[in-house]
């Protein structure tokens, strides 16, 4: 399973790094599931199609919350799910 997410760069570091957030609204049929998504990069991580893995964002933090009846159950929502599989 992969997914995208767009972020922006908020600032730049001293050594160069770049400390990027973006977030993410999906509506599915059970539901709304949001995400948000910051951290830490370095710029030789970013791929030529200007993507980065998820596996080299440093200090990731990633926020997760959903609405409907995906709420009630037991099972995680799409984006759990995908964000267990690719980090």
């Amino acid at each position: 399973m992969s997914g995208s997410i767009t972020v922006e760069v908020i600032e730049v570091l001293a050594n160069g790094n770049l400390v990027i957030r973006g977030e993410k609204w999906l509506t599915l049929n059970t539901g709304d599931e949001y995400i948000r998504l910051s951290g830490t990069i370095r710029p030789d991580d970013i791929d030529f199609d200007n993507t980065i893995a998820s596996n080299r964002i440093s200090n990731a933090r990633i926020q997760y919350s959903g609405t409907g009846t995906n709420q009630d159950m037991q099972e995680p929502g799409f984006l759990a799910r995908f964000f267990n599989v690719s980090l």
